[in-house]
């Protein structure tokens, strides 16, 4: 992944982790999953944004702080999303 001027480079295993986490936390607060290629920008996002703030940061450092804003639910989903979800429950 080329981020700006950095590129990083990661294993597909890290991914998969990070995206069965992201995929259990949904789940836990009932939000559809997305799909992983489209979950792959949400993670190079995160890494990027994550190694910018902290360039001399070792990318193994990164990819665990990442998991752990994945595994937080008060800060993983967005307004939007949570909305979504209050909305299909009121439907229903």
């Amino acid at each position: 992944m080329l981020t700006d001027d950095i590129l990083i480079m990661y294993l597909e295993d890290d991914l998969d982790r990070a995206y069965r986490i992201d995929c259990k936390m949904r789940s836990k607060v009932d939000i559809p999953w997305i799909k992983r290629e489209e979950f792959r920008k949400v993670y190079e996002e995160l890494l990027g944004a994550h190694l910018k703030g902290v360039p001399d940061m070792p990318l193994e450092l990164a990819m665990q702080s990442v998991e752990e804003i994945l595994s937080n639910e008060s800060i993983r989903f967005n307004k939007e999303e949570l909305k979504e979800k209050t909305n299909e429950t009121k439907l229903t």
